[in-house]
C-alpha cells in the first residue's frame, strides 16, 4: 500500500476517533442539564425558587467552563511524558467527570449540586480542550476544514442520546446520567491510539513567538465566532414562547412544533458542518463559507422575526442550522491555521471562550430585548420578538466586518504541506 494511502487512512481513523470523543464528552454534560439537576432542584426548593436556583447553578458551571477550557488547553501544550501531551488530560478529564456525575447524583443540597456541577464542567472541559488540540496536532493542513466539520457535527449529535433516553425513560434519569460518561471512558480508550507526539502531520511542531500577524488574524477569528455565536444564541432564544404567542396560543400544542424546530435546526447544523467542511477542504477556500454562513444566519433570524406559522419557523431553523454548521466548521479550521504551532491547546481554549460567553449572557440579553418597544407588532403580545430576532440578524452581519482583516493576514492563507503536492489556494 502506498505511504500516502496509509497516511490518509490513519488520519481518517484519528479524525473519527477524536470526533467520537467530542460526541461523548458533550453528551455527558447534556443529561444533567436536561433532567438531572432540574428534577433535583424541584425536590429541594419551592416552585417559585427553582428557576432562579437552576439559573444560578448553570451560570456558575458556565463560568467554570470558561476558565477550564483555555486553562487545560494551555496545560496540555506544556505537558511532556511518555503518555503524550493530550492523552493525560483527555483520560483524566473523563475519569474526573464520571466522579462529578456520581457526586451530582448523590447531592442533596443546592450547595452540593453546584459544587458537583462545577467539578463535572471543569473535568469534561479538560477532555474537550485536549481533544480539540490533538485534532489540530494530527490533521494535515489541507484537510482541516473537513476534519473540523466532522468534529463540529459530532458535538451536536452528542446531545441527542441523553435527550432521547430521557424522553423514553423519564423515571430513570439517574441511570441515564451515567450512560454517556461511561461511554466516554470506553471511547477515549480507543482514541488513545491517536498519535500524540510533537512530530505530527509530517511537521516538527515548534514554538513560535506570538507575532502581530498571528495575534491579529486569531483576534479576527475570535471576534467573528463571538459575533456569530451571539447571533445564534439570540436567534434561538425563547422559541417556545414565540410559538405560543404567535402560532398556537397554547403551551401543550406548542411543544411538538418546538420539537420539530429543534430537530430541523440540529439536522441543519450537522449537515452544514460535515458538508461545508468537506467542500471547504476540497476547494481550499474559507472566506466564502464564512460569508455564506453569516448571510444565512441573518436570513434565518429575519424569517424568525416575521414567522407566524410553524412552516415558516421550520424553514428558518433549517436555514439557520445549515448556515451555522458550515460557519463553525470553517471557523475552527481557520483558527487552526492562524495559531502558532505547538500552542493549539491554549489558542483553541481561548476560541472556545468566544462560544461560551454568549451561551451564558444571551438569555439575559434576549429577555431585555423582548421588552424593547410597545410589544410584538405581529402577535400583539407584550414580548417584542421582532426586535429580538432582528438584533440577531444585525449581529450576524456585523461578524462580516472581520473578513478584511483575514484577507490581509498572511497566516490565514493556505500553506500547502510539502508532501501533499497541493497547490496554494486562496482563503
Amino acid at each position: 500500500m502506498p505511504v500516502n494511502t496509509r497516511t490518509h487512512r490513519a488520519e481518517n481513523r484519528s479524525i473519527r476517533l477524536l470526533a467520537a470523543v467530542n460526541l461523548v464528552a458533550l453528551g455527558s454534560l447534556t443529561a444533567p442539564v436536561v433532567a438531572g439537576m432540574p428534577l433535583k432542584i424541584d425536590l429541594l426548593l419551592p416552585a417559585d425558587e427553582r428557576a432562579a436556583a437552576l439559573a444560578t447553578v448553570l451560570a456558575v458551571g458556565g463560568v467554570a467552563a470558561l476558565i477550564a477550557n483555555p486553562l487545560f488547553g494551555a496545560l496540555s501544550d506544556r505537558t511532556r511524558g511518555r503518555f503524550g501531551r493530550r492523552r493525560p488530560w483527555m483520560l483524566g478529564g473523563a475519569a474526573a467527570g464520571l466522579l462529578g456525575v456520581v457526586a451530582l447524583t448523590a447531592a442533596d443540597s443546592l450547595a452540593e449540586i453546584t459544587a458537583a456541577w462545577v467539578v463535572t464542567q471543569t473535568a469534561y472541559n479538560a477532555t474537550l480542550a485536549a481533544t480539540a488540540a490533538l485534532l489540530a496536532d494530527t490533521v494535515s493542513e489541507n484537510r482541516r476544514a473537513a476534519a473540523s466539520g466532522i468534529f463540529t457535527a459530532a458535538a451536536f449529535v452528542g446531545t441527542l442520546p441523553p435527550l432521547v433516553l430521557t424522553a423514553i425513560l423519564p423515571r430513570h434519569v439517574d441511570f441515564i446520567a451515567f450512560v454517556m460518561p461511561l461511554a466516554a471512558l470506553v471511547v477515549i480508550g480507543f482514541a488513545l491510539r491517536v498519535p500524540d507526539r510533537e512530530h505530527v502531520a509530517g511537521l516538527r511542531v515548534r514554538k513560535e513567538r506570538r507575532t502581530a500577524r498571528f495575534s491579529s488574524a486569531f483576534a479576527a477569528v475570535w471576534l467573528q465566532r463571538l459575533a456569530m455565536q451571539s447571533a445564534f444564541s439570540l436567534a434561538t432564544a425563547f422559541t417556545i414562547y414565540l410559538i405560543i404567542d404567535r402560532m398556537t396560543h397554547d403551551a401543550v400544542a406548542a411543544t411538538p412544533v418546538a420539537m420539530v424546530a429543534t430537530l430541523a435546526g440540529g439536522t441543519g447544523i450537522v449537515l452544514g458542518a460535515s458538508l461545508g467542511g468537506a467542500l471547504a477542504s476540497r476547494l481550499q477556500r474559507h472566506l466564502p463559507f464564512l460569508l455564506v454562513g453569516a448571510l444565512g444566519l441573518a436570513a434565518a433570524a429575519f424569517l424568525r422575526s416575521i414567522a407566524d406559522a410553524p412552516a415558516l419557523l421550520w424553514i428558518a431553523t433549517s436555514v439557520g442550522g445549515l448556515a451555522v454548521g458550515a460557519y463553525l466548521a470553517v471557523n475552527l479550521a481557520l483558527a487552526m491555521r492562524v495559531m502558532p504551532h505547538g500552542q493549539s491547546g491554549a489558542y483553541l481554549g481561548v476560541l472556545n471562550v468566544a462560544e461560551t460567553i454568549p451561551q451564558v449572557l444571551a438569555p439575559v440579553a434576549a429577555a431585555a430585548l423582548l421588552r424593547v418597544g410597545p410589544g410584538d407588532p405581529i402577535s400583539g403580545a407584550a414580548d417584542n420578538y421582532l426586535v429580538l430576532y432582528m438584533t440577531a440578524a444585525a449581529i450576524a452581519l456585523l461578524s462580516l466586518s472581520t473578513l478584511p482583516a483575514l484577507r490581509r493576514a498572511p497566516a490565514a492563507r493556505y500553506r500547502p504541506h510539502a508532501k501533499t503536492g497541493a497547490a496554494s489556494a486562496g482563503m
